[in-house]
């Protein structure tokens, strides 16, 4: 984390929209607490209280993130309840979420994280029930840059005690395959959690699968967009790092009728 001298980075990522004043309020918060800050709007549009579309966004950025970052992830339906806040630490990175899935996808594709639980923070403000990016994130996020050690702001927990989710791995049964679509791009190529580390070996370019749910079609496994026959599925590594569903120029989501958080079944052969 970056020390009390070093002005700090901070990134946003949440379902606010920029409609709204939000996350100006956000930002006015954490540049009044932090002037000489940089703040990095990873994405404000996630859907509403989607938390699988946030870590997905969340998992594919991280390696770009810079060293000593602080992310404030606000994707939080369950804000003003009771539900826990997190500290997730990796690579002198870290990123305050709720403990509602969202850092799922982090916790199974990094290795060497720490996980807090942070204690009810006592802001010197007062807090909204519905707004805890503002007045809990926010200064909690300024005093981290600050250099106060995690270890004072909440208790550390292992990853399985964090919220478990169903979506952020693949399931194998047999011969079948069983995916989660984590995000449909604006070209409507649907983003599956198959990370191409671990299964890009199992779907080799030039190769063609069954595709059984949600409908029964042929897949071929490509390289490119390019390669993917007239009217057909395509298979490919995406550039987020897990292989994506497409169609060549035009959105696939729509050819599949595919959502975000839907299951896909492939069967090997």
């Amino acid at each position: 984390m970056p020390g009390p001298h070093k002005p700090p980075t901070f990134f946003l990522l949440t379902d606010f929209g920029l409609q709204d004043p939000y996350v100006g309020q956000m930002k006015a918060v954490l540049w009044s607490l932090c002037p000489q800050a940089t703040i990095l709007d990873l994405s404000h549009g996630v859907q509403a209280h989607n938390a699988v579309q946030a870590g997905f966004f969340l998992a594919s950025s991280w390696p770009y993130l810079p060293e000593g970052s602080i992310g404030l992830a606000v994707v939080d339906p369950g804000v003003g309840t009771s539900r826990p806040l997190l500290l997730f630490e990796q690579n002198k990175k870290s990123v305050l979420t709720p403990d509602n899935g969202l850092i799922g996808l982090l916790l199974t594709s990094q290795t060497d994280c720490r996980v807090w639980r942070i204690n009810s923070p006592a802001p010197k403000n007062e807090v909204s029930a519905t707004f805890h990016g503002r007045d809990v994130f926010a200064p909690l996020a300024c005093r981290l840059a600050e250099g106060v050690e995690a270890a004072e702001l909440g208790t550390e927990i292992t990853p399985a005690d964090c919220r478990s989710t169903h979506w952020s791995l693949a399931v194998l049964h047999g011969n079948q395959v069983q995916a989660t679509v984590m995000h449909v791009d604006g070209f409507g190529n649907c983003i599956l959690n198959l990370d191409c580390r671990t299964w890009g070996r199992r779907f080799p370019a030039g190769s063609s699968f069954a595709l059984l749910h949600p409908r029964r079609e042929s897949v071929y496994a490509v390289s490119t967009y390019a390669r993917i026959p007239e009217d057909s599925v395509g298979l490919l590594a995406g550039s987020q790092g897990y292989l994506e569903l497409a169609c060549n120029q035009r959105p696939c989501a729509r050819h599949l009728d595919l959502a975000i958080g839907d299951a896909c079944i492939i069967d090997l052969g």
